[in-house]
């Protein structure tokens, strides 16, 4: 092979392979508890930063506030979600939390992704597993843009496992208001 064909081998394969990991963790994540994308990761949202307003969460969910509020409204609906005190400067905006429900759902999501990710793993010895880290801290903050897009890229990410020092996205701090 020529590099040039090489280099689109290397982009097809990575494409194939970023898709088939995604397409593994919806799967996944909706055989643990039936419910969509979205409301996965608002529940993990929600659990990871209680007290977050619709505003907040439909940031990082990068959906339409009354797409957001339909989705809150569904899983208040499910026992899963709160609708708390007021949420900062503006007494309209309620602050989101989990209930015991919402936190084992939660618990599981992370569970089933964590799952997903083991596996596509397995086959890598230790030395490829450092490697791998090292390509992603690289490959990672290319994909990222600023803003609000380090929310939305994070949006399932376990962050009990996650080093803030260490995580190679840039984020901004705590959610935006």
């Amino acid at each position: 092979m020529h590099e040039d064909e090489d280099e689109a081998r290397l982009l097809n394969v990575f494409g194939a392979m970023s898709l088939a990991c995604v397409d593994k963790m919806e799967k996944a994540l909706a055989s643990h508890g039936g419910r969509s994308p979205s409301a996965t990761a608002a529940l993990i949202r929600i659990g990871t930063g209680p007290g977050l307003s619709i505003e907040q969460l439909r940031r990082m969910l990068a959906l339409s506030h009354s797409a957001t509020v339909r989705l809150v409204d569904q899983l208040v609906a499910q026992g899963l979600v709160l609708r708390a005190g007021a949420a900062g400067r503006d007494k309209r905006a309620r602050a989101l939390a989990l209930t015991d429900e919402g936190e084992a759902a939660v618990r599981q999501s992370l569970a089933a992704r964590r799952a997903v990710l083991a596996r596509a793993t397995e086959g890598l010895t230790n030395e490829e597993r450092r490697l791998l880290s090292a390509l992603v801290d690289k490959i990672l903050p290319a994909l990222v843009d600023a803003g609000d897009d380090s929310d939305v890229v994070c949006r399932i990410c376990d962050e009990g496992v996650c080093v803030p020092a260490r995580c190679p996205i840039p984020h901004h701090g705590s959610p935006a208001p």
